[in-house]
């Protein structure tokens, strides 16, 4: 699947988050279903592919929010750096990086956010907001991973000229 046949994925992402997701609600924290196929994909693509899926995703999650435009491209971009860099390092991001990616991509793209909105007028107190909505989006990230890495993976192409075991 090219990133073009992929947009419309990242759209849908975006529209179940600001309309359904909602509605599964412990505390202030939803599933980040967006947050979790950009990193899926962005594990598994090329830098060049990251950055137009922290672009999509994180403007069409903005443009259905009331966040100002932009506000979550800041931290999805940080993260696809972050596992470029990391992919360097490592041959294979194993189950072990990908949960720490998780678990990490989800506070740091929630506190950028969040200072962003403060930044922008709005008033956050940031331990309030860490306790009351990163957590338990980090706990519900964690329980839909496993669908949503399925899901991306079975959409991603196959590559050519592969042999399997």
């Amino acid at each position: 699947m090219s990133n073009y046949a992929a947009l419309p994925i990242v759209f849908l992402a975006a529209v179940l988050q600001a309309t359904f997701i909602p509605q599964i609600r412990i505390f202030g924290g939803t599933p980040d279903l967006a947050f979790l196929f950009f990193l899926s994909w962005a594990i598994n693509s090329p830098l060049e592919t990251g950055v137009i899926w922290a672009f999509a995703g994180g403007i069409a999650v903005d443009l259905l929010s009331a966040a100002p435009t932009g506000t979550s491209v800041i931290g999805l971009l940080l993260i696809v750096f972050a596992i470029d860099a990391l992919r360097r390092q490592f041959v294979n991001i194993s189950l072990p990086l990908v949960v720490a990616l998780l678990v990490g991509g989800t506070m740091l793209h929630k506190l950028v956010f969040a200072f962003v909105m403060i930044l922008s007028g709005f008033g956050i107190n940031l331990f309030e907001y860490s306790i009351y909505v990163v957590a338990p989006t980090i706990a519900y990230n964690l329980i839909f991973a496993l669908p949503v890495f399925w899901l991306s993976r079975k959409l991603r192409p196959r590559r050519e000229g592969r042999v399997s075991p």
